[in-house]
């Protein structure tokens, strides 16, 4: 068996994206992800599945699983009805997620119906309709290495931590002596494995509990960014800022950073440094807190950043980030020491006995198997080690992934997998928790099998999934109790007291730095994960494609990032394409001129440019990886850039302008919003004698994640349109998260603003439909009636927060299947305005569920989707006529205002102001 004899790029060569392909693939994804599909009797898969359900009551129920992100698991509910999988929430029981999401989580249900997913076996990319032939080709291959001791054979996965996929390894290892287990993570730091080690000797991680931090120092770090820990280190933050509020102590953050970050737009004290400048900073800070390997050095910032934290002690934490050099990573694990800090250290649950991708490529010669599991090296893997290449070389390879991507392609064979919501499985969390995976779908790809499936299959007959992992528990727990605690382990979605022994190592006696980075000649490029495709993974999903960046308002693409000094010099404007060149490497992009973008350092987002991305076209965004080697994976010197005239590709999400009061009010601690004057109007009051939903937004604690957009698209069914109708302004999310710059371009102060419908008392847009189909109804809802709606528009144009969404060309049925992923929200037809309805649906099942159990509607029986996904729960929704709910006792502190309050509009939802020291 032969690779295909096509080089890589002509055999992915892709058309340039138009408006009809993409639109065809977003509405196809979209259409079968919302798709009930056909039902099947509850007892055919099971009834519970394979535990009881959870949460929910009535038709829906909910069902605790865990997903991964890097192979760290994250815990999550997932809402199935009739068998089919329609919504992922966070399990509260969970470390990883706590109850919340990230944008990541809430897609899975897209991928998981995706229409591109791989469904069938394929050779030399061509499809193979008779599984035997793959089973012979198994069977011959498996001969041949068992006469060998497996000399020969390598598996490449990306990183695992799942107890059952280890231990099926070391089992194909041990059998095979002469087989070797390597590991490909595109976003791996080994400069951080590195620092560790010159600090404690041994490749520890940090795994802080923000809740108790009172100043925290990110040295290119983001904790409140996108990551497998984010949602706890986030939850974290906003539970350390609620206590330093009470206590009239603000908590303190301090971030030194060289492309904007979430974490950066919520610092107290933010300064915009090039890498070489971070690390100068941080010797800096180092020396002043007795720091003896840092012993002389300087920074002008050095001592007040030191004092902050001298002064915190104990409750302060440096955390290095990914991408900062291994100085760095050390000395943030020393000043921690120095501190006394209470910051706990553990071992990376992905850490393994394996070799590298680069150590793979350098023995190439001598490799004749090659088993690719749920990877994609062809695409993410840097340039210059040409995986293509070594698929060219090795006699026999076989990929298995959910997608037919750029290394299936390039594979002798090609297997799909099962997702991971349609399989057993088990993972760790950060933390070392561990989960098991539970099937809560039957699986939609006759053809697919697991990864644990695979691998057990190497040197003998394929088991069950479920049998796989039950057999790793049972040697775990023994056999006594061992159903008790597998039916328990799999209702929680968490195995419990599992999280792995942390504490607070000792720095090395012997604890020396290396040299210094010298400040290289600019323009360097720096890589950083897309907080959306993260690193090229997510690129199939539309919803993701064509949520706006939170810095930047990027959909549909990507860009260059340059800070506005760099670009006035090279006399380049926003959209403006450039030729970068790194040593024999050139790559086109367009320019995004970003604020608060260190001077000297241009930034290259990883995971764009996908040539084989499933159902969406390759050629959407930059493809970075072409320029990145292994020698300087984070950080490269020598980039040129050179303006070739043309303009890019990038589209931009929708910016709204709001004049009037300010848009973010911003207070000291104790301060308080001034009233507004009386509200005057023509039109009668109305006294609600039951109940009155209303909304408050913690602007204090929204770090701006877009979770709550992508639950809110999830949950009401809401259409992707495309890159050309987005970036006309028509996506039709019914929740944006508006970036509100202030200050200068050089360090501009950035905040958050999640704006869905204001739901106001005095509605502007209800006065001026001439159908009446934006109505008040009794609870103090503003709504849409779809059937009456004639698409005016009158009640956009008299809308002054500009939330109504227009459905222009009936998005969600483009695909010819209809949308009924979620059958308690109608599918909203061509031709009429949409918009938040405070998740009706989910206030109408709550009362029916309370009134079925003779009780009264509790204070936190509804949870809007927006609020569930919330990681620093910054939403809070429910009856403001009850003041001794959570919305009431929010809407009642002096630092609650509504947006353009000058109006009258007396909008029911309302704004916390953010709070600075």
């Amino acid at each position: 068996m032969t690779p295909p004899e096509a080089p890589l790029p002509e055999a992915l060569a892709a058309p340039d994206p138009d408006r009809r392909s993409v639109l065809r693939a977003a509405g196809a994804s979209l259409a079968l992800a919302t798709a009930a599909g056909c039902d099947w009797a509850p007892a055919e898969f099971g009834s519970p599945l394979y535990a009881p359900a959870r949460g929910l009551g009535g038709p829906a129920q909910s069902y605790a699983t865990v997903l991964e992100l890097d192979g760290i698991g994250r815990g999550v509910l997932v809402r199935v009805l009739n068998g089919h999988a329609i919504k992922i929430e966070g399990n509260p029981r969970h470390p990883g997620s706590l109850g919340a999401t990230d944008v990541f989580l809430e897609s899975a249900v897209l991928g998981l119906h995706d229409p591109a997913r791989s469904r069938r076996l394929r050779q030399r990319g061509q499809v193979v309709r008779d599984p035997a032939l793959l089973a012979a080709w198994l069977a011959e291959q498996r001969a041949a290495l068992a006469a060998q001791g497996g000399a020969g054979l390598r598996i490449l996965t990306g990183p695992v931590s799942s107890p059952t996929q280890r231990r099926l390894i070391a089992a194909v290892l041990a059998a095979w002596p002469g087989a070797r287990w390597h590991v490909h993570a595109p976003l791996a730091d080994a400069a951080a494995a590195e620092g560790a080690r010159l600090a404690f000797g041994a490749a520890l991680v940090p795994r802080p509990d923000l809740s108790t931090t009172r100043c925290l120092l990110a040295l290119g770090a983001d904790p409140l960014g996108p990551g497998p820990a984010q949602l706890a280190l986030a939850r974290g933050w906003a539970e350390a800022r609620a206590a330093g509020r009470q206590a009239g102590r603000l908590p303190a953050l301090l971030v030194a950073e060289s492309t904007p970050s979430l974490t950066g737009s919520k610092a107290d004290r933010l300064l915009v440094l090039p890498p070489w400048e971070i690390e100068a900073l941080a010797r800096g800070i180092a020396a002043e807190l007795g720091v003896a390997a840092a012993a002389g050095a300087t920074h002008p910032e050095a001592a007040t950043l030191a004092a902050s934290l001298r002064a915190a002690g104990p409750e302060a934490c440096v955390l290095a980030g990914r991408g900062q050099g291994v100085a760095v990573h050390a000395l943030a694990h020393a000043i921690n020491a120095a501190l006394g800090a209470a910051v706990p250290y553990l071992e990376d649950p992905t850490e393994a006995a394996a070799g590298t991708l680069a150590e793979l490529v350098a023995e190439a010669d001598a490799v004749t198997h090659l088993l690719v599991l749920d990877a994609n090296p062809v695409f993410d893997a840097p340039a210059d080690l040409d995986v293509a290449g070594l698929l060219r070389r090795v006699p026999h390879s076989l990929h298995a992934g959910p997608q037919v991507d750029e290394t299936a392609l390039a594979a002798g064979w090609h297997l799909p997998l099962r997702h991971p919501l349609e399989s057993w499985g088990d993972s760790l969390a950060f933390d070392g928790t561990a989960a098991l995976r539970q099937p809560v779908t039957r699986p939609l790809v006759e053809a697919a099998v697991s990864v644990e499936e695979l691998l057990s299959a190497l040197a003998g007959p394929r088991a069950d999934g479920q049998a796989l992992v039950r057999e790793t528990w049972r040697a775990a727990w023994g056999e006594a109790g061992f159903e008790e605690r597998w039916r328990a382990a799999l209702e929680a979605g968490v195995v419990p007291d599992s999280a792995a022994p942390a504490g607070v190592p000792v720095l090395r006696d012997d604890f020396t730095l290396p040299p210094p980075m010298p400040a290289p000649a600019t323009p360097v490029a720096i890589f950083a994960p897309d907080p959306h495709l993260w690193d090229g993974r997510f690129a199939s999903e539309a919803w993701l494609q064509e949520l706006p960046r939170q810095l930047g308002s990027l959909a549909w693409g990507n860009a260059v990032l340059m800070a506005p000094a760099d670009a006035r010099a090279a006399g380049l404007a926003e959209g403006a394409e450039v030729e970068l060149r790194l040593a024999d490497r050139v790559l086109r992009a367009p320019v995004l001129v970003t604020p608060g973008q260190a001077p000297g350092v241009v930034t290259l987002p990883l995971g764009g440019g996908r040539r084989a991305a499933g159902g969406v076209p390759g050629g959407i965004g930059m493809d970075a990886y072409r320029l990145r080697q292994v020698a300087s994976p984070w950080m490269a010197a020598g980039l040129s850039l050179r303006a070739t005239g043309g303009a890019g590709w990038a589209e931009r999400g929708a910016d709204f302008t709001l004049a009037g009061d300010p848009r973010v009010r911003r207070l000291t601690p104790g301060e308080a919003v001034p009233p507004l004057p009386p509200p005057r109007s023509l039109y009668p009051d109305w006294q609600y004698t039951g109940h009155a939903w209303g909304m408050a937004i913690d602007l204090d604690t929204c770090i701006g994640c877009n979770a709550c957009v992508v639950a809110c698209q999830a949950e009401n069914n809401t259409p992707v349109v495309g890159p050309e109708e987005a970036g006309r302004g028509r996506a039709m999310h019914w929740l944006r998260v508006d970036r509100v710059v202030s200050g200068s371009a050089e360090a501009p102060q950035v905040d958050f603003q999640p704006v869905p419908c204001m739901h106001c008392e005095k509605a502007p847009c209800e006065v001026v439909c001439p159908v009446n189909a934006t109505v008040h109804d009794h609870e103090g809802l503003n709504l849409m009636i779809y059937p009456r709606c004639i698409g005016t528009r009158t009640c956009s144009n008299n809308c002054p927060y500009k939330v109504r969404r227009f459905n222009w060309a009936g998005y969600a049925r483009q695909a010819g299947a209809v949308p009924v992923h979620n059958p308690n929200v109608p599918v909203r037809p061509r031709g009429v305005i949409e918009k938040c309805t405070y998740c009706q649906h989910r206030i109408k099942g709550a009362q029916d569920t309370a009134r079925q159990e003779g009780r009264a509607l509790r204070d936190g029986d509804i949870v809007t989707a927006c609020q569930n996904a919330c990681p620093t729960r910054a939403i809070h929704f429910g009856d403001i006529n009850d003041p001794t709910s959570d919305v009431s006792r929010a809407k009642a502190e002096g630092r609650n205002y509504a947006l353009l309050g000058n109006l009258d509009t007396r909008p029911r939802t309302t704004y916390l102001a953010r709070l600075v020291s």
